[in-house]
């Protein structure tokens, strides 16, 4: 399929495969990606301005060994928007309670990954009101609510944005991208493992773990993720 731009040139739109969810809501695999490295890259630079205000410093709570990435804003821009889309007929107010529920629940889960898969916390909401073991708070359940509802008006600007961008040279960038991001954060995860068994003294097993001990070691680690803690400084 092609396109016809404003100065008569011609670009090539690339036809995306289409599942029973996408045909449904209007939802591509490639949009969630893009909401999914935009959102991971910009809540980055969201929280780094607001502690610069704040806390008078810059702070990057990347997630990634390469490149500055968190991927829980890429995982909170992809569920905002897949929320803001599915529950389009709901009222403000059931908006409000299920984007509450989705942003405490994915930090339920992000947060017991850490504990009993890691052993380490990123956070810690212990001392606010009505929390549940300082992964979720009431608070914080109520600022999801709000950031869900205030994310729904992006989303036609996040539509017209896509439009400009099913030509092949967003698709390609697409592909590189995604496999970029893959083995960035499959490395991550391997780093972040070493880091956890390091703690415990648990020696490397191979070659690969050598080289993550000896370029990827404590230091750079805590430097790297610099709200990560063991989880013994949390009790």
């Amino acid at each position: 399929m092609k396109k016809t731009l404003n100065n008569g040139q011609e670009t090539h739109r690339v036809k995306l495969p289409t599942t029973r969810f996408n045909e449904k809501h209007g939802i591509a695999g490639p949009e969630l990606f893009w909401l999914f490295f935009f959102g991971s890259l910009l809540g980055v630079l969201m929280e780094g301005v607001y502690c610069k205000f704040v806390h008078g410093a810059w702070e990057t709570h990347v997630v990634s060994i390469w490149g500055p990435f968190c991927i829980l804003y890429g995982i909170g821009a992809v569920a905002f928007y897949v929320g803001n889309v599915v529950w389009e007929d709901k009222k403000k107010w059931q908006k409000f309670l299920l984007f509450g529920f989705l942003g405490s629940g994915l930090e339920v889960i992000c947060g017991a990954i850490l504990e009993y898969g890691l052993g380490m916390y990123a956070w810690d909401y212990s001392e606010q009101f009505m929390n549940f073991r300082g992964y979720v708070s009431l608070s914080m359940t109520a600022a999801w609510g709000a950031i869900g509802l205030l994310f729904s008006f992006a989303i036609p600007r996040i539509d017209a944005a896509y439009g400009f961008m099913q030509t092949h040279a967003w698709h390609m960038a697409y592909v590189i991208l995604a496999i970029f991001l893959t083995i960035d954060l499959a490395f991550t995860a391997l780093c972040l493992v070493r880091w956890a068994n390091r703690k415990y003294d648990i020696p490397a097993a191979n070659r690969i773990e050598q080289f993550i001990d000896e370029r990827y070691d404590d230091d750079f680690m805590q430097n790297r993720f610099i709200e990560w803690h063991p989880i013994e400084w949390k009790r």
